[in-house]
């Protein structure tokens, strides 16, 4: 499986960003899955999420459905703000082939630090997807400092965990250690994208990346700027947890 990060800027307005996403996702050779950070259409600009919202229920990245159906390739197409009944949420959309919207999940932990709690409602995760390749599952940028959401879900059955994120570059290493610890706690891939660039006086710059089940970081190739391609081997899993079985030496009995 060939995932692609694309880890482009903050675009100047939210009509251009799926088309900027899109540029770089095109990029020939074709990836089997591309995925975009959080908030990619507007960053944390949360004074004006509450008019940027989707409402529930409408028409949801459709340049991104018509392409993932023309291409017949999937998309975790990052997270976007989506008003509900319970309030705004930071909602993930994955895209399959055909152009349908085959899983959302939402962000579980509110980063209260920057305020993000005056905006979003915390959301409920939704657990695993299919592919053609493994199980996946997703969580949001804060959420990576939780790992029992991330135990949920691979006990759950995912061998790959999908993270959009913006990050910011000061902490960014730390990013990518949470990425590596998680697949070293069960022996799973764990996927980063960080946004890139500079939004609101504060820089990103991208730096996302693909934890294998070992805790390594895969090394990729770039396939554009802020554009960086993984290969994935879905047997690296059952290949790791032959080695060392995390999940068949817990103890839930002591400790929950």
């Amino acid at each position: 499986m060939i995932l692609r990060l694309v880890e482009t800027p903050v675009p100047p307005s939210p009509a251009e960003a799926e088309e900027i996403a899109l540029e770089a996702a095109s990029i020939r050779p074709l990836p089997d899955v591309f995925l975009l950070p959080e908030l990619f259409t507007t960053g944390y600009a949360l004074d004006s999420l509450p008019g940027l919202a989707s409402r529930e229920g409408e028409p949801i990245l459709p340049l991104t459905r018509a392409f993932c159906a023309r291409e017949g390739i999937w998309a975790v197409a990052g997270t976007l703000p989506v008003l509900t009944e319970r309030g705004i949420v930071n909602r993930l959309h994955v895209i399959s082939p055909d152009g349908s919207i085959a899983h959302t999940t939402e962000k579980v932990h509110l980063f209260r630090q920057m305020g993000e709690d005056g905006v979003f409602t915390p959301g409920s995760p939704a657990g695993v997807f299919r592919t053609p390749w493994m199980a996946a599952g997703a969580a949001v940028c804060y959420d990576i400092r939780f790992p029992e959401l991330f135990r949920a879900l691979t006990l759950g059955g995912a061998r790959i965990v999908f993270v959009p994120a913006e990050w910011p570059e000061s902490r960014i290493e730390l990013f990518r250690c949470l990425l590596r610890a998680r697949s070293a706690e069960a022996q799973v891939f764990t996927a980063g994208c960080n946004i890139g660039g500079e939004h609101q006086g504060v820089v990103f710059g991208g730096g996302g990346g693909v934890a294998a089940p070992s805790g390594a970081l895969l090394q990729g190739r770039d396939a554009a700027a802020w554009t960086t391609d993984y290969d994935i081997d879905p047997e690296d899993v059952p290949r790791m947890r032959r080695k060392i079985d995390c999940l068949s030496d817990r103890r839930p009995e002591v400790y929950g």
